[in-house]
């Protein structure tokens, strides 16, 4: 038997195995390489889309279904396949479509200086003024384009996987207590994936729920499932794993759910968890 058949590494990306700004060191490749050679099987779950990531794995080998949007979102990255999408309309408990644009257009009114992007299955659709563009956007992997909210309107034409705001944390606390009065909150899973970014999805969808719709496929079922993760938009993904990792610069809140507690991403947290792995599985690696 190979020393990591059965087993399974899902990990978040930024601040995880990639220091910000940075993209997956060799040390992290040669890891997952490893991993790889050795019968375990490895994927990611990012709030990425699967062509911004791509920009950030170069020589990554990835061999299972992997989560994009936050859980929106279900890849095969080798058969470059869509296999389940989760969009906002499809949220337990929605009543109303069309309040989605409503929320959208009062946010357009109410917060002119936030950054608002709507991700679409194949775009990011930025609604606001191009003066309000997150900084990150021109170091991105992906195409987005510069669009009225009327061409994204209509959610039966075009599903929204997710809804994205940037600003000021006090601004975006604003806007949240605003998806309040407006019922969106209630109709959605929305959280924080950095200080400065909210993000909507739909209820009861995160990166956690897709990894069990992972769980469900013959090919992983019965599979014992690392996750990696940052930030608190992992805590579901964290929580679904038989073994959860945060890395050594985690938010506090998520060390604390998380079964061990690695190295910082600038020191290959990959790499540590291959180091530390009969502590890790309980068992010997041989």
């Amino acid at each position: 038997m190979k020393p990591y058949e059965n087993y399974l590494i899902i990990s978040d990306l930024d601040g995880t195995i990639i220091p910000r700004g940075g993209k997956v060191s060799e040390a992290n490749k040669k890891a997952i390489a490893a991993f790889a050679a050795g019968g375990g099987h490895f994927g990611i779950a990012t709030g990425r889309t699967p062509e911004a990531a791509a920009g950030y794995l170069g020589g990554v080998d990835i061999t299972a279904p992997s989560v994009f949007f936050n859980g929106s979102m279900l890849y095969d990255w080798q058969k470059k396949e869509v296999l389940v999408t989760r969009p906002l309309t499809a949220g337990d408990g929605v009543k109303d479509p069309t309040l989605w644009p409503l929320f959208a257009e009062r946010c357009l009114e109410l917060f002119p200086k936030a950054c608002l992007e709507v991700y679409t299955e194949d775009n990011c659709n930025i609604i606001s003024n191009p003066q309000n563009d997150d900084p990150r956007l021109p170091h991105e992997y992906y195409k987005y384009r510069h669009c009225s909210l009327s061409e994204v309107a209509n959610l039966m034409r075009t599903p929204w996987l997710k809804f994205f705001a940037s600003d000021e944390p006090a601004v975006l606390r604003c806007l949240e207590q605003e998806a309040e009065a407006m019922g969106t909150a209630a109709q959605s899973h929305h959280f924080y994936s950095e200080v400065n970014y909210l993000e909507f999805v739909a209820k009861g969808v995160s990166k956690g729920s897709m990894l069990a719709e992972i769980r469900k496929m013959p090919a992983f079922r019965g599979m014992k499932i690392i996750a990696l993760g940052d930030y608190l938009n992992d805590r579901e993904l964290l929580e679904q794993a038989d073994i959860s990792i945060a890395s050594g610069n985690a938010h506090e809140d998520l060390k604390k759910i998380a079964d061990f507690t690695g190295c910082p991403a600038e020191e290959d947290l990959i790499v540590w968890l291959l180091d530390h792995f009969a502590k890790i599985t309980g068992k010997e690696a041989k």
